[in-house]
């Protein structure tokens, strides 16, 4: 076995995913007495320079905390964790793929296209009721999994609208690692960020999605990017009903 934890263990299969600070691997993992529970995705925290480790040890614990906290059918959630280790990791559901991957190929039908966003938004409005910002909604963090749910993941930038502390360091390192197709004028200019710049990024799915020659989702889709937040929708949920309502007499 290749790991210890509590009363299970892991083995780690193949690595399947790598970013600027951490990467995440397929393992296999078993109960103390050996049964086997599945295969799972362990991921974890690169070795940084030292410089980096201690603010990104903390940051990758916030992101444990603030992901394992949420219990919601369209959040990805985690299982098991060891913030202790030389390389802190956590262990989450191994997804089957991701809605950048499933947008590059170009199969989803028009009601696969609908769910996907209804999902999506079901998962932003829980965060939001959390009193967390996700501040990287966009396709690769948008998981999927068996019975073709889609969740979001990818707590790496995640504020808490309660700890104003943490705000200067982890804005600075939103803005550095966020996307800029997917990020609000607002925080280019000025690092602002709210429940508003979620709402951008998640209209900026529907342009991904090519769901924009519906009037209707077009609408939304313009005031969901208004280059000004008084312009957006204040909520989520606001956004979502208007767009079920312009959905509804579209043929599936």
């Amino acid at each position: 076995m290749d790991g210890y934890h509590g009363n299970y263990k892991y083995k780690i299969i193949e690595k399947i995913g790598e970013g600027g600070f951490g990467f995440v691997e397929k393992i296999e993992l078993f109960n103390i007495d050996g049964h086997r529970c599945g295969e799972y995705a362990r991921k974890s925290l690169s070795d940084l320079d030292p410089e980096l480790r201690a603010e990104f040890r903390r940051r990758f614990a916030r992101e444990v905390s603030y992901q394992a906290s949420c219990v919601h059918t369209h959040v990805a959630n985690i299982y098991l964790c060891d913030l202790k280790s030389d390389l802190p990791w956590f262990i989450m559901d191994l997804a089957a793929g991701d809605l950048q991957k499933d947008i590059e190929k170009g199969t989803l039908t028009t009601s696969q296209k609908i769910d996907v966003l209804l999902m999506v938004a079901d998962g932003l409005i829980y965060l939001h009721s959390m009193g967390y910002l996700h501040r990287d909604i966009k396709p690769s963090n948008i998981l999927r999994f068996k019975d073709g749910i889609y969740k979001v993941s990818d707590f790496g930038l995640v504020k808490n609208l309660d700890k104003s502390s943490e705000s200067e360091v982890i804005t600075k390192i939103a803005t550095a690692m966020g996307t800029a197709k997917y990020m609000a004028p607002e925080i280019s200019i000025a690092g602002d960020y709210s429940k508003r710049t979620d709402i951008f990024a998640l209209g900026v799915l529907l342009e991904d999605l090519e769901m924009l020659e519906n009037p209707g989702v077009h609408k939304v889709y313009m005031k969901s990017t208004a280059r000004r937040p008084p312009d957006r929708y204040a909520e989520v949920q606001e956004m979502r009903n208007e767009l079920v309502a312009a959905i509804s007499g579209e043929p599936k």
